[in-house]
């Protein structure tokens, strides 16, 4: 039964997939405030717009209000009132229906062909009852477009009551357009419009506008407003593109600062700008310096300020940014006025620091972002060295000497230096002493993989900085290609081959490996890595294996890292079954849902690849049965207590009624 029921839901789901893409349904009422049956159709007809079955958008043409609405009515050649036309008369309703009919004249036209193209709209409230409307229509036919754009003006809630007292729904006011258009093959149209509702005589409120534009193929089709008695023909024009828009919602003005002080500032003299922007109109502004004065300026259209003789301190700038309805935002910015002298917070190495190596790079930190040419025409070093200097923030200097001598005392001196903002330091200097030389062989620490599989990279670790340059320092035979890299100040050489082939291969590293001293190391040092194919080691299940559980979970341990998804998309059940996968490193854990009394075949192919691409050579097949269903036989139960009593009872009874009857 279950099949049966999916296709009408399919066809439905299918039904509202081609409706969106076709586009919006139109519907136009013709209707008059003196027309006793219009109020109903207009209800239905709003209750189908609000229950968005549809993309549907409808119109109610209140001709006895409007002119324009009026001649509408005439185009039609409108028999009577209510009559309603969807997508320009592709169908019509006279008169009061039920709800079903106008649904279906809805699905109706939403099956019907249309040309290919692009409607936009876009509606921005310009306030005093003035909306600009910008629309474009793109035309994606290999031919001409001709047809007619029409920009229905409407209140969604009218300032018009029905004939039972109620407002109209999307009541018009008039068009912003009306225009017939030819747009080349692939071609585009733009329209800019603004629409003043004074004009028309009409105050017309944000939050109670909308525009809708459709496009009618010029292309006619002879219809009648009175379709029982094919009476009151008209020239139909159907709707090729239907979109609603609304002016968006007035959000607060937006407001940034376009230049504001440091946050550490060394002058006593400060200046902001800041620039603000409303969708509705000019934004005034009023700006308050907190820690410096407790009244807010008054409400201007100031975008700058200067405050000048600051004491040093925290302060607190604040801007405000009002718009036309009262809306405002607020931005800040927090600063300090410190107009003291720099200083140098920590440096490296220390103040009379001794066996610092001959390699050092000098750091020494300022207290404040500094002039930096002041500090570079100032720092000298005695014994005079050659160095370089790169500033690793405006308040940190990195200095880099060139050939420091062993055993040997220097004075790093810093004078006239200054802050950006000119205050000056007292000038500073701190020593230091390089070590001995360094005449130690480097070690070798330790080495991954060292006679074991080589899975990733070869990583070496020695006991110092080494020579990064390596000329003849490194052997591999059979010879590799290989790239290396050093990390951990020069501490550890990473060797990565360019590729894995399978084979066992010795590295050596020979003596023209040297330390940052130039010494070598002591003999050559020789270690070996294989490189051989992945294979299972371990399944949790054997070859052959019967009374398997039926939700077993099954380990498939590798003898490497494994490329997890290749592993997977080769894997196969047969029978089918369902289960899961997951990984524990080289483990692969198969959770199994089986059926009962059934042999199963497991298949891992030959080709599966390890993470270096390195083939596995044989496959995997695992054979198993599951359990048979268990055939549960009914369980002879011992009668209960209560029975054992009662029979006991009975059966006194009866031997006390048989010895009297012998008495007797």
């Amino acid at each position: 039964m279950k099949r049966y029921l999916l296709l009408p839901v399919f066809l439905l789901i299918l039904f509202f997939m081609v409706a969106e893409v076709r586009g919006a349904i139109f519907a136009e009422e013709m209707t008059s405030t003196t027309c006793h049956a219009c109020p109903a159709v207009g209800e239905i007809l709003h209750e189908i717009y609000s229950s968005h079955e549809y993309s549907f958008y409808y119109v109610a043409m209140v001709t006895d209000k409007v002119a324009e609405a009026e001649d509408r009515a005439g185009e039609y050649n409108v028999y009577g009132y209510p009559t309603t036309f969807f997508d320009g008369g592709y169908e019509l309703i006279f008169g009061k229906k039920n709800i079903s009919a106008f649904r279906d004249a809805i699905e109706s036209a939403m099956q019907r062909s249309r040309k290919n193209v692009n409607l936009n709209l876009r509606v921005v409230w310009e306030g005093d009852s003035v909306i600009e409307i910008e629309v474009d229509v793109k035309n994606n036919e290999d031919a001409t477009y001709e047809g007619n754009l029409r920009l229905y003006v409407v209140e969604p809630v009218s300032r018009w009551k029905d004939y039972e007292g109620n407002r109209y729904h999307f009541a018009f006011l008039g068009y912003a357009m009306n225009e017939d258009v030819s747009i080349n093959a692939e071609g585009k149209l733009e329209r800019q419009i603004l629409w003043d509702g004074k004009e028309h005589g009409y105050e017309v409120s944000r939050d109670n506008i909308m525009v809708i534009a459709v496009l009618f193929n010029s292309q006619g089709e002879t219809r009648y407003s009175d379709p029982p008695n094919n009476q009151h023909p008209f020239e139909a024009h159907f709707v090729d593109a239907c979109v609603a828009a609304v002016p968006p919602e007035d959000l607060p003005p937006s407001l940034k600062f376009i230049s504001t002080p440091p946050e550490i500032v060394g002058y006593r003299n400060v200046s902001f700008e800041w620039r603000g922007s409303d969708d509705n109109g000019q934004v005034t502004y009023s700006y308050r310096l907190s820690g410096y004065e407790d009244e807010w300026h008054e409400w201007g259209n100031e975008t700058n300020a200067t405050y000048a003789g600051l004491e040093d301190g925290d302060y607190e700038f604040v801007v405000r940014g009002k718009d036309n309805a009262g809306q405002i935002t607020e931005i800040k910015w927090k600063f300090v006025v410190d107009t003291s002298s720099p200083y140098v917070v920590e440096h490296y190495p220390e103040n009379d620091e001794r066996n610092v190596p001959i390699e050092v790079v000098i750091r020494i930190k300022f207290s404040h972002p500094m002039d930096k040419k002041s500090v570079e025409d100032g720092i000298s070093i005695e014994p005079t060295v050659y160095y370089t200097l790169q500033w690793k923030n405006d308040d940190e200097v990195m200095i880099y000497p060139q050939n420091l001598q062993y055993e040997t005392t220097y004075v790093v001196t810093i004078k006239n230096a200054r802050r950006v903002s000119y205050q000056e330091m007292a000038d500073y200097s701190f020593s230091f002493t390089t070590s001995l030389p360094d005449t130690t062989p480097p070690e070798i620490v330790s080495v991954t993989p060292y006679y074991d599989e080589l899975m990733d990279d070869i990583r070496i670790k020695f006991s110092e900085p080494m020579d990064t340059l390596l000329h003849n320092a490194i052997m591999i035979e059979p010879w590799m290609p290989y790239t290396y890299s050093w990390e951990e100040n020069n501490t550890f050489l990473v060797i990565h081959f360019a590729k894995y082939e399978e084979g066992e291969y010795e590295i050596t590293l020979t003596t023209y490996l040297t330390d940052a001293y130039e010494n070598p190391l002591r003999e050559n040092y020789s270690f070996v890595v294989y490189v051989t194919p992945p294979e299972i080691v371990y399944t949790s299940i054997e070859d052959g294996a019967t009374n398997v559980g039926l939700q077993a979970t099954l380990e498939i341990k590798f003898s490497h890292e494994m490329m997890r998804e290749d592993v997977e998309n080769n894997l196969t059940f047969s029978p089918p079954c369902n289960y899961t996968l997951s990984w524990n490193s080289s483990t692969l854990v198969i959770k199994m849902g089986l059926e009962a009394n059934t042999t199963y075949h497991l298949y891992i192919p030959a080709g599966v690849r390890d993470i270096r691409g390195i083939e596995m050579e044989e496959p995997l097949h695992i054979n198993f049965t599951t359990v048979s269903e268990i055939e549960r036989k009914p369980v002879k139960q011992s009668p209960s207590f209560t029975v054992v009593m009662i029979t006991l009872s009975l059966l006194l009874i009866f031997l006390h009624q048989k010895r009297r009857r012998s008495m007797r």
